[in-house]
């Protein structure tokens, strides 16, 4: 019996392999890459400083002198009435000013916009305010704002924006021209509300703890959002996969219940006409066994191809549902066929999982045909065994093969899909002394055990 050629006719996958392309140990982008489809984007953390798109600055712009626009405006209905008086309306102004800045940059140059905003106010209090002493704890909104933008957006750890952003606000409270004037000559006792500066750092640390939160929350949901858009690959590279696993699967069906019986036919046929001028009754003989094998081999058919036809029908047969007692049948099939099969069978047939009975009958099935077809032979044998937990099955044919036969098919392949699928192995090769012989090693309880 000569081999039969497993790269022709095999259903193989991107990666190359019969047997599946993604398994349960892949991971999302081994997968895909598997299947040549291209990797999702890396699981990293967002970066620290995003680049702000032109929409983003335009956005951010926008808001920014609503806000002044907002903010000049109440300024300007307030100053209208008699009863609000503010020592320096300026403060005022650049207190709107440097909010202003603080939000078109927040986004654009968050690191700094905070460096500006910091020290331009500090700057611009000392210059208008005499001695730079805060007019009013609302002008500690410009610095809120920035030191939420800059740990919103990443570009400085909490540990480093809120003290900066504190120390700032304390020295605008006190005053810096006083603060730098009596450090330098060691003489400065300014008046200093404690309750007060307590309130203005507790603001300005709320700010950019609740920035970092913010942050942290965002590159959450960037990542979930890679990770969904991978389980969304893999998902569809499963159902890929299992498609081609079904079309796998029918079409070696296909192939092992259909090649055994028309070979067997072809091989009867074959011999009935060689045999008609001496033995008249031959063909009528050979067709009268060829008609209920063409009629099991189209019932076989069918229910494979029922499967394709049913859609999501549950109750249709998605696996045939042969058994190892359909082994005998085989074995007599074959022996009708012309093969004179010495078949050693245990009595009574062990039990067995289900996909190992059907890996035994289809092996033992391509085996005994690949010898009507591929062997000049007349005589084969068949052993089953059942040892401690395991099912030995050895088809042998002493040989030789056929003249000018070159295999060809997908038998091979079969036969090793099957024996994976149930858990075992199978080998199939030239005796040392002269034939054909197979193999197979199945575990009783299947693939799971």
């Amino acid at each position: 019996m000569s081999p039969a050629d497993p790269a022709r006719n095999a259903v193989t996958r991107p990666d190359a392999s019969p047997s599946g392309g993604a398994t349960q140990g892949d991971t999302a982008t081994e997968a895909l890459l598997r299947w040549g489809a291209p990797p999702p984007p890396a699981l990293t953390s967002a970066p620290l400083a995003p680049r702000a798109t032109g929409a983003q600055l335009r956005n951010d712009v926008g808001i920014a002198l609503t806000v002044g626009v907002l903010w000049a405006g109440g300024l300007m209905i307030a100053g209208s009435w008699d009863y609000w008086m503010p020592r320096s309306m300026a403060t005022w102004w650049w207190a709107g000013l440097w909010l202003v800045v603080a939000i078109a940059l927040r986004r654009a140059a968050p690191r700094a916009g905070f460096l500006l905003v910091t020290l331009g106010y500090a700057l611009t209090y000392t210059l208008v305010v005499d001695g730079g002493r805060m007019q009013a704890l609302v002008h500690v909104i410009p610095l809120l704002a920035t030191t939420y933008a800059v740990t919103r957006a990443g570009a400085l750890p909490v540990w480093v924006a809120a003290p900066v952003a504190a120390v700032t606000g304390v020295a605008l409270q006190a005053g810096v021209a006083n603060a730098a004037w009596g450090l330098s000559t060691f003489d400065w006792h300014p008046v200093l509300d404690l309750s007060s500066a307590v309130q203005l750092v507790a603001l300005v640390v709320a700010s950019a703890v609740i920035g970092a939160m913010v942050h942290r929350l965002a590159q959450t949901s960037a990542s979930l959002a890679e990770r969904n858009a991978q389980l969304v690959a893999l998902q569809e590279v499963r159902a890929r996969e299992a498609v081609l696993d079904e079309r796998t699967r029918i079409a070696r069906e296909l192939h092992d219940v259909v090649a055994h019986h028309v070979s067997a036919i072809v091989v009867r046929a074959q011999a009935a006409d060689r045999v008609a001028d001496a033995q008249p009754d031959a063909p009528r003989e050979a067709v009268r066994w060829i008609a209920p094998a063409g009629r099991e081999a189209l019932d076989a058919m069918r229910s494979v191809v029922r499967v394709l036809r049913t859609g999501d029908d549950e109750s249709a047969p998605y696996a045939p549902t042969a058994g190892l007692e359909s082994l005998p049948a085989v074995v007599g099939r074959v022996r009708e066929a012309g093969l004179d099969v010495a078949a050693t069978l245990p009595a009574p047939l062990p039990a067995c999982a289900p996909a190992v009975g059907i890996a035994v009958v289809r092996v033992a099935q391509e085996a005994l045909t690949n010898v009507l077809v591929h062997s000049a032979t007349t005589t084969a044998s068949l052993t089953l065994t059942a040892g401690t937990g395991t099912l030995q099955l050895v088809v042998q044919d002493p040989g030789p093969p056929r003249p000018r036969d070159t295999g060809g098919g997908s038998g091979l392949l079969h036969m090793r899909e099957r024996a994976v699928a149930a858990g075992g192995t199978v080998t199939a090769g030239p005796r040392p002394g002269g034939g054909w012989a197979v193999h197979l090693t199945l575990p009783l309880e299947g693939a799971h055990a």
